[in-house]
């Protein structure tokens, strides 16, 4: 799963590693970012073919529910069942985004009870870019609400000593493809979602557990 995440680095790191020279700068660090806040990702624009940065509320909710305001949105999408969702399914073949994130955290649970919070990061790099999509829906009211989810994946190795799952982390090789809205063949779309994952960096982190929660995989 992917609950929370950071990214506090400076912009112009953000903007290289997204490939968006023109991003937005006068943006405040976020050192811990949970579900239902807005969250940064990048998109093409079907006109123009540019990448773009927009703001999305971090809880997909489908085009086809009738009533937004009383949807439970959806932070978190399965790589494996995104394709024959229906909640899913047409964002990830259409609507895809990356979302860059300095790294997320992820909770390990412990013998006695407790639990131990990671920090995990790509060792080589200060912004790593998970996989999204996104959706528009709008209220009765006439309201147009930008949603966004995250995808997951089964936990590599590596990973599977804290949980059983993990974001799905696109190398930068991969970003044009994700983000070209006319790869939309379902075997095209499933190659990309079964990219490999990354090794990471798995720092421990003290401190209590906060209380905010999400609905996870849809």
């Amino acid at each position: 799963m992917c609950g929370r995440f950071a990214l506090a680095v400076p912009r112009r790191l953000v903007a290289e590693a997204m490939g968006v020279p023109d991003l937005p700068q006068n943006v405040p660090p976020r050192p811990e970012i949970f579900p239902s806040e807005l969250i940064e990702a990048i998109f093409t624009a079907r006109e123009s073919g540019r990448r773009l940065a927009g703001l999305f509320r971090w809880g997909l909710v489908p085009a086809f529910v009738k009533d937004p305001a009383k949807a439970r949105p959806m932070i978190n999408a399965r790589a494996e069942t995104a394709l024959e969702k229906p909640s899913f399914r047409a964002a990830v073949r259409y609507r895809r985004c990356l979302v860059p994130a300095q790294g997320f955290f992820e909770w390990r649970r412990e013998p006695g009870g407790g639990k131990t919070r990671f920090f995990l990061t790509l060792p080589e790099a200060p912004v790593m870019a998970l996989a999204g999509l996104y959706e528009r829906a709008v209220t009765a009211d006439g309201e147009a609400r930008d949603t966004a989810a995250i995808l997951t994946r089964p936990a590599s190795p590596q990973m599977a000593a804290i949980h059983d799952r993990m974001p799905l982390i696109l190398p930068p090789e991969a970003f044009a493809a994700w983000l070209d809205p006319g790869r939309n063949a379902p075997a095209d779309v499933a190659a990309l979602l079964a990219t490999p994952p990354p090794l990471l960096r798995l720092t421990p982190e003290a401190g209590k557990e906060q209380a905010r929660q999400g609905r996870l995989d849809g």
